[in-house]
């Protein structure tokens, strides 16, 4: 691939809370937009959806105290052309973070998936949370909520049957009237994460009423738990035959040479045909290269396009997997492209209307903290595109894409996060042409 063009950005003055235009695009770039919301030391850019009607953008992302002692939860509804128009920050005297934000297409209502600690020091997740918004991005308020009360969303505690689970839930899935949850699980703090799944009845949970604060989950998958080292899970609406969803995830297991060097790193893929049964065994894809998992893409094709990054080699760092669902566990139909000097972290993938692939990269500078990204186009073989790269750059900033999303006409909008050299941090969305 060659670069085919830099952004280079230069910031005079940050106004805190605000939205800011930055250096204008070029005129065939146009309808176009580079926003900047809420400017401050400790903001953190986490997830955005675009709304259905194409009226703009819901942006979640986290705030901290100054002195670090707690972490709010924010929503900013962004119009179609960046404006900001309403901005909430959800207060509570615990450490609360977002995870990640879905749209429930039944009533275009928007869910944020969180994780609650006592403070900023704590490792384990004590709660996961779920809260709920509209599409203006103003949180759901219980009606009986107390003046007095400092919270301003009501905040539902997703609970396992079993209060000794330690569970860190990841990503989720909304399928009315069922709430999906995948991530991790282990029975001590110092036990080993494996996968999984909690399912809850979102239908049966009233957010106009704050007397019933916790969500027992109904069902939880798999049943049998071998507690071995999973991580990075994320879940989607099924793509193979039958499937209701589909669960994409990091398994480690024990190096098979037995040589104590690091374990090896395998992509798992689970298909559930339904709510009650068990995933089948799981298909494993990718090379056994000590594979770490970054996103994936399931395309209008078809096909599933599977990113990430190799670990602990000097030889190409990037990967992205073209694998057609056989229903059987080997690499058949798979194709891998390897590649490098496009950063060492996968952030994120989409289609675009052409049905070209494209993905969002992370580039991380150990020696000044100047983290930079990249675009890269694919061929739906899976090929990289000439002359279809994105290089973000900017003098003194760290500027990080976290997730990408396609619009009609080939429009990209970027999410990202900044950070400047005077340590103050803002929540980036961009929209181009691409």
């Amino acid at each position: 691939m060659k670069r085919k063009f830099f952004l280079h950005i230069a910031f005079i003055m940050l106004l805190p809370m605000a939205s800011c235009n930055l250096e204008p695009l070029e005129e065939d770039q146009l309808p176009s937009f580079d926003k900047l919301y809420a400017v401050s030391e400790n903001i953190e850019a986490i997830d955005f959806i675009c709304k259905p009607d194409a009226s703009g953008y819901i942006i979640v992302g986290n705030l901290t105290s100054s002195d670090n002692s707690n972490s709010d939860i924010i929503i900013i509804d962004v119009g179609a052309n960046g404006i900001q128009q309403n901005f909430h920050r959800i207060y509570t005297p615990q450490h609360d973070e977002a995870v990640a934000i879905k749209l429930n297409e039944n009533d275009n209502s928007v869910f944020i998936l969180a994780h609650r600690k006592s403070d900023q020091s704590q490792d384990i997740i004590e709660q996961n949370l779920i809260l709920k918004a509209n599409l203006q991005g103003v949180p759901v308020r219980a009606s009986n909520a107390s003046i007095e009360d400092t919270v301003s969303a009501e905040i539902k505690v997703l609970t396992p049957e079993n209060n000794n689970q330690l569970i860190r839930l990841n990503d989720f899935l909304i399928t009315p009237p069922n709430l999906i949850c995948v991530g991790q699980i282990r029975l001590s703090p110092a036990g080993n994460y494996s996968r999984v799944t909690q399912i809850f009845n979102i239908s049966s949970v009233d957010f106009n009423n704050s007397n019933d604060s916790t969500i027992i989950e109904f069902r939880q998958k798999p049943d049998q738990k071998n507690y071995s080292n999973s991580e990075l899970f994320k879940i989607t609406n099924g793509n193979v035959p039958s499937a209701v969803y589909e669960v994409i995830g990091q398994n480690i297991s024990e190096n098979p040479d037995g040589d104590g060097s690091e374990p090896s790193q395998n992509i798992t893929w689970d298909a559930y045909t339904d709510l009650e049964s068990s995933a089948g065994e799981p298909i494993f894809i990718g090379t056994d290269r000590d594979e770490k998992f970054g996103d994936i893409l399931y395309h209008s094709n078809g096909k599933n396009y599977i990113a990430g990054n190799y670990e602990n080699t000097d030889s190409a760092t990037l990967f992205l997997i073209t694998k057609e669902y056989t229903g059987f566990n080997n690499n058949r139909g798979q194709n891998v492209y390897a590649f490098s000097n496009y950063g060492n972290e996968v952030m994120s993938l989409t289609e675009d209307s052409d049905g070209n692939i494209i993905m969002a990269t992370k580039k991380e500078n150990e020696m000044d903290n100047n983290n930079t990204s990249h675009l890269l186009k694919f061929s739906q073989s899976g090929v990289p595109i000439e002359n279809q790269e994105f290089e973000f750059r900017g003098t003194g900033l760290d500027n990080v894409v976290r997730k990408i999303e396609s619009e009609p006409g080939n429009i990209l909008v970027i999410l990202s996060q900044k950070t400047f050299d005077n340590n103050s941090t803002a929540i980036g969305l961009m929209k181009i042409k691409f």
